[in-house]
C-alpha cells in the first residue's frame, strides 16, 4: 500500500456550545466549515478540481447538520460539484474516523486526494436532541453508561482519582494551553474566523486561567458525593476543524513538507461503562500492531473528554506528563464532539514539527464503550 499524509490541517476558534453566549450563536455550522475550508484550500494552494472524496466526522446529524453535512459544505463553498461527500458519526471520535476512512482509500489507490473534516455547533445542535435508546440496550448493562459524567464518576472510584487531583490537571491542562498560544503554537492551527457582524475571532472562548482555591468550591456535576465538576470536565463546544491529506503525487503539488505521514488506526470495544479506557487497549493494540514499545513513542494526544479519564489512562500505560497534551487539551478548550477527533490529530502533528520529533499517537474514548488510536510518523 502506498503512504499517505497529512500535508496540512487548520481548526477555528473553538466557542462555547451555547444558544446565546457562544461566540458562534450566531454562525450556522456549514457556514463554519466553509470559511475554515476555504482558509484550508487558500493557504496550501491545492487544486479543488483534484480532490477525490470529503469525509466529514458530525455526531449530530439533523438539524442545520443533517441531510449528509459534507456534500452540502462542498456545494455551499462553491468548490467543485464533482466533489462527493461523506457524513461520518463514531460520536467523539467521527472525524477521526474520517481521517482513518480517507487514508485508508488512499493507501488502497482508490483515491489520490481527500479533503477531511470534523464539525459539532453544540450550541445550535444539542446532544440531548435526539436521544431514545431502546430499553433492552439495559437488560445487560447499567444505566449509567448512557450518563458520560456517570462513567468518569466510576473511573475516580476505581482508580481512586481526587477531586483535587482532577482539578490540578484542570489548572495545567489551562497552564499548557496559555503558554503555547503565548509562543505563538496555535497561529498555524488556528484560523480566524468572520463572524456576521464583521467581528473577528481570533481565540478559543473557554480556556481560562484558575487556582486550586477557586476549583475547589465548584459544585460535582453528576453524584452529589462525587468529584467530577463543570471545570475538570471538557466544555460543550463549537468548532471545525480540516484538513487534506494524499499520495505522494498531492505532496509534490504542494511543494513543502507534510505535517506527517498517517499510519496504522486501531479501533476496539469495551464494555460501556469502562468507556473512558478506551485509549489504554486501544494504543495497547496499536503498540502490538506495529511494534513499538511505549517508550518509542515521542508525543500522545488523549482526547481529555475529563480529566480523571485521561489521569486514569494514563496511570495505566505509564505515559510520561512530558509527552502527554503538551499544548493542553479538551479540559481547556473544549470538546466539540464531531471535530475532536481530527483537532487532536491536527494538533499532534504541528506538535510533532514543533518538536521535530518522529512518533506521536492520537486517542480518544468514545461514547458506548469504544477507543480509537492513529499513529502519526514524521520523516527524521
Amino acid at each position: 500500500m502506498k503512504p499517505v499524509y497529512l500535508i496540512d490541517g487548520c481548526r477555528s476558534p473553538i466557542g462555547r456550545g451555547h444558544p446565546e453566549k457562544g461566540i458562534y450563536s450566531n454562525l450556522r455550522a456549514d457556514e463554519l466549515s466553509v470559511q475554515v475550508l476555504h482558509s484550508l484550500i487558500n493557504r496550501t494552494g491545492l487544486n479543488p478540481e483534484q480532490i477525490d472524496d470529503f469525509f466529514l466526522g458530525c455526531v449530530g446529524q439533523h438539524l442545520e447538520q443533517g441531510k449528509n453535512l459534507a456534500r452540502l459544505i462542498i456545494l455551499l463553498a462553491g468548490l467543485p460539484n464533482t466533489i462527493p461527500g461523506a457524513t461520518v458519526n463514531r460520536l467523539c471520535s467521527s472525524s477521526l474516523t474520517a481521517l482513518q476512512m480517507a487514508a485508508d482509500s488512499i493507501k488502497t489507490g482508490n483515491n489520490n486526494q481527500m479533503l477531511v473534516g470534523g464539525v459539532e455547533h453544540l450550541g445550535h445542535v444539542p446532544m440531548t436532541a435526539a436521544l431514545g435508546y431502546h430499553q433492552d440496550l439495559f437488560k445487560d448493562y447499567d444505566f449509567q453508561w448512557t450518563n458520560m459524567g456517570l462513567t468518569a464518576e466510576k473511573l475516580s472510584e476505581d482508580f481512586n482519582i481526587s477531586k483535587e487531583e482532577q482539578d490540578l490537571f484542570t489548572i495545567e491542562s489551562n497552564r499548557r494551553y496559555f503558554a503555547a498560544r503565548e509562543a505563538g503554537f496555535f497561529d498555524r492551527e488556528i484560523i480566524p474566523v468572520i463572524l456576521p457582524d464583521g467581528q473577528s475571532v481570533n481565540d478559543d472562548q473557554e480556556p481560562r486561567l484558575s487556582t486550586l482555591e477557586s476549583l475547589a468550591g465548584l459544585r460535582t456535576v453528576f453524584k452529589e458525593d462525587g468529584t467530577i465538576t463543570a471545570a475538570n470536565s471538557s466544555g460543550i463546544s463549537d468548532g471545525v476543524c480540516m484538513a487534506w491529506i494524499g499520495d505522494q503525487s498531492a505532496v509534490l503539488q504542494y511543494g513543502g513538507e507534510p505535517l506527517a505521514e498517517i499510519g496504522l488506526t486501531v479501533n476496539i470495544g469495551l464494555n460501556p461503562v469502562d468507556m473512558g479506557l478506551g485509549p489504554v487497549f486501544a494504543i495497547r493494540k496499536l503498540l502490538d500492531k506495529t511494534g513499538f514499545t511505549l517508550d518509542e513513542i515521542d508525543l500522545f494526544e488523549i482526547n481529555e473528554a475529563f480529566a480523571v479519564q485521561v489521569l486514569a489512562c494514563q496511570q495505566k500505560l505509564q505515559i510520561p506528563d512530558d509527552k502527554l497534551n503538551i499544548h493542553g487539551g479538551a479540559v481547556a478548550l473544549g470538546h466539540p464532539l464531531g471535530m475532536s477527533g481530527l483537532r487532536i490529530a491536527v494538533t499532534l502533528a504541528h506538535s510533532m514539527v514543533e518538536k521535530n520529533v518522529q512518533y506521536g499517537i492520537a486517542s480518544l474514548c468514545v461514547g458506548h464503550g469504544q477507543g480509537v488510536a492513529m499513529l502519526l510518523r514524521r520523516k527524521q
